[in-house]
C-alpha cells in the first residue's frame, strides 16, 4: 500500500521524462492491436503505467515489481493484456477505441521514460459497388459521343480515398475526363474508339483496399439504341403524319361534296312535288 502511494506520488510530481514524438499504431475493427513500450536497452524497469488519455483520462494497466494488473474499469476491461515485455495488447478493437495512449516506466533508480502512442482504428474496406449514369449522347460529325458519370461506393470501410484509372494504362485526360465528390463520380466523354475501354475504382484506407472495373460503351450503346428508336419513331411521324391529315381531308371533303350532292337532289324532289299538274284538254 504503501509502495503504491509513493508511486502515485511520484507520478504526480516526478520530471517530465525526455520527449519523444508520438508513435502511431494502427488498429483493424474486431482485430487484436499491440501498443509497444519499446524499453531503453539497460533501462531495468520495476513499475510502469498505461493510461489512455482521450476523450478522458482512464487507467488501464499497471506493473508493480513483477505483478501485472489489468483489471480496471475502463473501456478495454475484458479485453486487455499486459505482456512480460510490458506491451499491451487489446483484443477485439473497436472503432471507438481510438486514441492517445501514454505508458511511463519507471526503473530501479528512479528514473523514468514516457512512450506516447497514438492508436488509430479502421474498419476494412469491402464491396464496391459501381456504377454507370448516362449523360447525353450527341454526333461529333459521323461519330457518336457519349458521356457517363461512373460512381463507386465501399459498403464499409473509415477514412476511405477513391481512384480511378483505365485497364489500358492510358493516363485519364483532363479534356475527357473529371472527378467529382472527392473521387467518388467521374465523369467521361467516349467515343467509338472507346469501345473496350475499361475503369477501375479503387479504394483504400490506412489498413486495407479493394477494386473493381466497369466497362462503360455497353451502357452507351443502350441509350444510343433507345435514341435510335425515338428518331425513327419521330421520321415515322413525320411522314406519316401530313398523309394522314391530307387522307382525313379529302375524306371529309367527299363527305361535304356527297352530301351536297343529296341536298340539291332533295331540293328538286320537292320542287317537283309542289307543281299543280296540268289541266286535261
Amino acid at each position: 500500500m504503501v509502495a503504491w502511494l509513493v508511486l502515485a506520488l511520484f507520478l504526480h510530481k516526478a520530471p517530465p521524462a525526455t520527449a519523444r514524438a508520438t508513435v502511431k499504431v494502427t488498429g483493424v475493427v474486431g482485430r487484436a492491436v499491440l501498443l509497444g513500450a519499446d524499453i531503453p536497452l539497460g533501462f531495468q524497469v520495476r513499475d510502469a503505467i498505461w493510461r489512455y488519455l482521450a476523450p478522458a483520462e482512464e487507467l488501464v494497466a499497471t506493473y508493480f515489481r513483477g505483478s501485472a494488473e489489468t483489471l480496471y474499469q475502463s473501456r478495454f476491461y475484458g479485453r486487455s493484456w499486459l505482456h512480460s515485455n510490458l506491451t499491451l495488447e487489446i483484443s477485439q478493437v473497436e472503432l471507438g477505441d481510438s486514441g492517445t495512449f501514454s505508458a511511463l516506466l519507471v526503473n530501479t533508480r528512479g528514473q523514468t521514460e514516457t512512450r506516447m502512442l497514438h492508436l488509430a482504428v479502421y474498419e476494412v474496406v469491402s464491396q464496391l459497388t459501381l456504377q454507370v449514369f448516362t449523360s447525353e449522347s450527341s454526333r461529333s460529325g459521323s461519330a457518336r459521343v457519349c458521356e457517363v458519370f461512373l460512381t463507386c461506393v465501399a459498403a464499409t470501410g473509415t477514412n476511405v480515398t477513391y481512384s480511378w484509372g483505365r485497364t489500358d494504362g492510358k493516363v485519364l485526360s483532363m479534356d475527357n475526363h473529371s472527378l467529382f465528390e472527392a473521387g467518388l463520380v467521374l465523369w467521361a466523354k467516349l467515343g467509338p474508339s472507346d469501345r473496350q475501354v475499361s475503369y477501375t475504382c479503387t479504394a483504400a484506407n490506412a489498413v486495407s483496399w479493394e477494386s473493381a472495373t466497369i466497362a462503360p460503351w455497353e451502357h452507351c450503346q443502350r441509350e444510343t439504341g433507345a435514341e435510335d428508336a425515338v428518331h425513327d419513331y419521330r421520321n415515322i411521324l413525320l411522314i406519316a403524319l401530313p398523309l394522314s391529315v391530307l387522307v382525313l381531308a379529302v375524306v371529309v371533303f367527299g363527305l361535304l361534296l356527297s352530301r351536297k350532292r343529296s341536298g340539291k337532289q332533295r331540293t328538286k324532289l320537292l320542287l317537283d312535288a309542289s307543281e299543280p299538274a296540268a289541266a286535261p284538254v
